[in-house]
């Protein structure tokens, strides 16, 4: 019973130390504060706010109206649409930014009134995002972890501490941690913005890249481009385009090209972003993916709703399609190698049945496709009309405005079979609707030309076996096929929020063992793969950091999986493999992946928590009885 004792204390140890060691500040840490705005001078600090496309603000003087004084910041949705957080945000823009180097505390407060929320009774609480790095590319940029809720008539306080390591802090975002309707404000007030450096600021160690390494394009010269994500960051980075130029040959735009960047106000475009990128990349010989032309995320409201918020009608909604496409593709024509014309139309996982009937439809959530709400109204059944009609015109319009790019449908999950198959079928179907299409010029030309994977794999549950089935089927529909998206991060879905974004050398290992074995399965089918892009340049920049995804570390060093990668370029192959029409019953149980849906980490992650609770009280016990 002693042994166990002590083991209980010592967990309930390890335990309270790890609840201490995430407290944001210590008493002792000095605070310089760099900005205390209470909102009653709008010339003195006006210019340093700006609002997102689904908002508008102002500076609002009027007694009681702040949090303990008589001003604040006013924040409304003129329109009850588009509620992602990034379009609701308010941002703060520093004149100056604040250094790499530093550790800041941020404090702000929030008041959402109870008129005009009287159905509202559970929001969501507010967050902040630094660098509009919404993707989460820069590593940890969200705050705080635990948002909580938002109470309605009452003001909330968010009070976070974060350190800049390597980047300038540039802006930071303030918005509610949600994307659905009834859990987000229509009006709220922002009040009391204290900015603070805590300490002093300490030397920065500045991540660099070896270019003695063997490059990833010249290594995969003789089977298919390799490509990566570019922003504006990278762009203004000297050391990273070298970096690009080295490895890459394919570029694909990770936000500057997406709806929401380009058009966010119906009728006014956005282009120089994309333009300087897709320019740079031409000019050193590369390849320019387009992503992406249609998506039910970080799209305008415009697109399927009146200034009223009222949903669009059938044609009004293609109307607005139409003109987009047109003018996008006509405004990137010659340019663009490809593009993703369409992204993202099934549900995270699906099962069996027809293509139609797992789509995305309409919803108020962000996983709901507006396109399909307002292509349904309106839509004659007994023509054959239905809200999946907007797929195939995105196509057609996107032929007929660029018709020498190579046009993509792009989904993930596409290693789980049932999901693969109905993708296989969506596109089978659109190429022969187009074939007998008067409109058609190229009668032995596909519309579909291509199936994008994106390829977001999880160490825990993925099977390169389901990887190469998927491969098999796509290349019955005549597709070529792009990797568009890779990488493999350690854990699951639900592991994902609790890591540290270390890789033990069992994790470095397997993970590097998986890449191998797909890169391996790009090689054996090199004939249909037209690239492989990953999506990221390392761990500590990648939309999913804590799982350390890439060949790259934190400090641009490479990994096993690296070298795993350059190995496979050598691997000489058996050319018997499972036919798409046969079935592997166990490989396809044990198949659970999921870019949005893990499997397995919850149940860690609950046992873990159990554990925690019960070494706690056990240690209580303990020393409880050792003092009587």
């Amino acid at each position: 019973m002693k042994t166990r004792k002590t083991y209980a204390s010592v967990i309930g140890i390890s335990l309270i130390l790890s609840l201490l060691f995430t407290l944001p500040v210590t008493a002792n840490e000095t605070f310089t504060e760099l900005f205390n705005i209470d909102f009653s001078d709008e010339a003195l600090y006006g210019e340093m706010f700006s609002e997102a496309s689904a908002v508008t603000f102002e500076f609002i003087t009027e007694s009681g109206i702040g949090k303990d004084d008589d001003s604040a910041l006013r924040v409304s949705k003129p329109e009850p649409t588009n509620y992602n957080s990034y379009a609701n945000a308010v941002r703060i823009t520093f004149p100056e930014p604040l250094p790499a180097g530093g550790t800041y505390n941020f404090s702000a407060w929030f008041f959402v009134p109870i008129e005009g929320h009287e159905d509202k009774d559970v929001l969501t609480g507010p967050g902040i995002v630094l660098n509009g790095d919404y993707a989460g590319a820069q590593g940890k940029v969200k705050f705080p972890e635990n948002f909580g809720t938002m109470p309605v008539g009452e003001w909330k306080e968010i009070n976070v501490t974060f350190p800049m390591e390597t980047e300038e802090l540039l802006h930071i975002d303030l918005r509610f941690v949600i994307n659905e309707q009834p859990k987000h404000p229509d009006v709220w007030y922002i009040d009391n913005i204290v900015i603070n450096r805590v300490g002093e600021l300490t030397e920065v160690f500045i991540p660099a890249w070896d270019l003695t390494v063997p490059s990833l394009r010249e290594t995969y010269s003789a089977f298919f481009p390799i490509g990566n994500i570019m922003d504006v960051r990278d762009y203004n980075n000297d050391e990273t385009l070298e970096m690009y130029k080295y490895h890459y040959n394919f570029v694909t735009l990770e936000n500057s090209m997406k709806p929401d960047s380009i058009c966010r106000n119906k009728d006014v475009y956005t282009f120089e972003s994309a333009d300087m990128m897709i320019k740079w990349a031409l000019d050193n010989n590369m390849k320019v993916h387009g992503h992406a032309m249609v998506w039910h995320k970080q799209s305008a409201a415009w697109f399927t709703h009146d200034d009223a918020g009222n949903l669009l009608t059938r044609a009004e909604a293609r109307d607005n399609l139409e003109a987009y496409i047109n003018k996008v593709g006509n405004h990137f024509k010659g340019r663009i190698h490809s593009w993703e014309v369409v992204n993202e139309v099934f549900t995270a996982s699906v099962g069996s049945g027809d293509w139609k009937s797992l789509l995305r439809t309409g919803g108020t959530t962000e996983e709901d496709s507006q396109w399909y709400a307002a292509y349904e109204n309106g839509a004659d059944a007994s023509k054959g009309e239905s809200g999946a009609d907007y797929i195939y015109d995105a196509f057609v319009f996107t032929r007929l405005a660029d018709p020498e790019a190579i046009l993509y449908y792009n989904d993930f999950n596409e290693n789980e079979r049932s999901k693969a198959e109905a993708i296989a079928q969506m596109v089978e179907e659109l190429n022969n609707l187009w074939k007998n299409d008067a409109r058609n010029t190229e009668p032995d030309r596909l519309l579909v030309e291509g199936i994008g994977m994106q390829a977001h794999y999880w160490t825990a549950d993925l099977v390169p076996a389901n990887v190469e089935w998927a491969i098999q089927r796509f290349i019955e529909t005549g597709c070529e096929i792009g990797v568009l998206e890779l990488d493999i991060p350690a854990g699951s879905y639900f592991e994902l929020g609790s890591r540290s974004g270390e890789l033990t050398d069992e994790e470095a290992q397997k993970q590097a063992q998986l890449y191998r074995e797909v890169f391996e399965i790009f090689v054996k089918y090199n004939e249909h793969i037209s690239r492989v892009t990953l999506w990221g340049k390392a761990d500590s920049q990648s939309w999913r950091a804590k799982g350390s995804p890439l060949l790259f570390d934190e400090m641009f060093s490479v990994k096993p999986a690296f070298h795993s990668v350059i190995a496979a370029a050598e691997t000489e192959f058996v050319e018997e493999t499972e036919q798409p029409g046969e079935t592997a019953d166990v490989v396809e149980a044990e198949d659970n992946s999921s870019a949005e849906r893990g499997t397995g980490g919850h149940v860690i992650a609950l046992i873990i928590a159990v554990v925690a609770v019960i070494a706690g009280v056990l240690l209580f016990t303990y020393f409880r009885k050792k003092r009587k």
